[in-house]
């Protein structure tokens, strides 16, 4: 057995969270894949799947060899890309960490972009709204947005990112509409839950910041949600742009408090400081960046 391709499926298999969908990944049957690991299963002399009716468990001697086995087929990778860009060719693996709901809205298309001018670089994107860290966590590059911590990370800008309150025709028909942040007691606000202020929001009055602390009546980890909730006349919510416009276009949504917003928060990619950048990551910053700045000056472009 190809000890190699063995290693390849088991970690395929785990990924994926299945036999199945480790083989559809791997364009396997199901039979092999299966065969596979239990092989190499049986060449370690260990277990290294709990296999249940409805889920695969690691082992201690699976999440080990898994841990190993993935720093070599990394590291295997990385050596022949490295080749590949020695000899002109943009290729190899990068992973990709951004917010979720700006990942799917805003990142997509350009990624898209960049896929059609490297189409052989494998992305490895992972949505989550969390603060990862880049190093420990195998990550090449970061999309943040609001203030950057000190760190020794290089940060890009790639967009500034406004911020509006929204609410609903029927929401202000029925409880009325607010003319400035003080009048926002008594109403009802929906609050992001991930927010690392707690239920708050802030505004500029007279040139000076301002924040309104609230007592949420829906909270949630999800910015999409929130915002349908709003939609739906549930209250009031404060998000980005690129998740209320398209409700205003449609007049789902209107905005409220405008004149006191903030300014636009920034948006940037994060990427550890090396000697030398592999041609991928420049390529995908590049490509990144460009597409921004041409939707900065074309909104609205398809």
């Amino acid at each position: 057995m190809d000890r190699l391709q063995a290693m390849q499926t088991f970690r395929a298999v785990v990924e994926a969270g299945s036999f199945a969908a480790g083989a559809r990944k791997l364009d396997l049957s199901n039979a092999m894949v299966s065969k596979q690991v239990a092989r190499l299963e049986a060449q370690l002399g260990v277990r290294l799947l709990t296999r249940t009716t409805r889920r695969l468990q690691l082992t201690a001697e699976g999440e080990r060899y898994l841990k190993g086995a993935g720093r070599l087929l990394d590291e295997l990778y990385e050596l022949e890309a490295g080749l590949g860009e020695q000899r002109g060719e943009v290729r190899g693996r990068l992973r990709l960490s951004a917010p979720l709901d700006f990942g799917v809205r805003e990142l997509m298309p350009a990624l898209q972009a960049f896929e059609r001018r490297h189409p052989a670089v494998q992305l490895d994107v992972v949505l989550e709204d969390r603060r990862v860290d880049l190093l420990a966590e195998d990550f090449d590059l970061a999309v943040r947005i609001g203030e950057l911590e000190d760190s020794s990370l290089i940060a890009r800008r790639l967009m500034a990112m406004p911020m509006y309150v929204y609410a609903s025709p029927a929401y202000l028909a029925e409880h009325g509409h607010p003319r400035h942040p003080d009048e926002l007691r008594g109403h009802r606000c929906l609050h992001y839950s991930l927010q690392r202020t707690g239920p708050s929001w802030n505004f500029q009055v007279d040139g000076k910041p301002y924040r309104y602390r609230f007592r949420p009546v829906l909270s949630c980890n999800n910015g999409r949600a929130l915002t349908e909730a709003a939609v739906r006349g549930m209250g009031l919510v404060y998000k980005p742009a690129f998740l209320g416009e398209p409700e205003v276009a449609q007049g789902r949504l209107v905005r409220v408090l405008e004149p006191f917003v903030k300014p636009p928060m920034g948006v940037n990619l994060l990427y550890a400081d090396r000697q030398l950048m592999p041609a991928r990551l420049q390529a995908l910053i590049e490509t990144l960046i460009r597409y921004f700045d041409e939707e900065a000056a074309c909104p609205g472009r398809s």
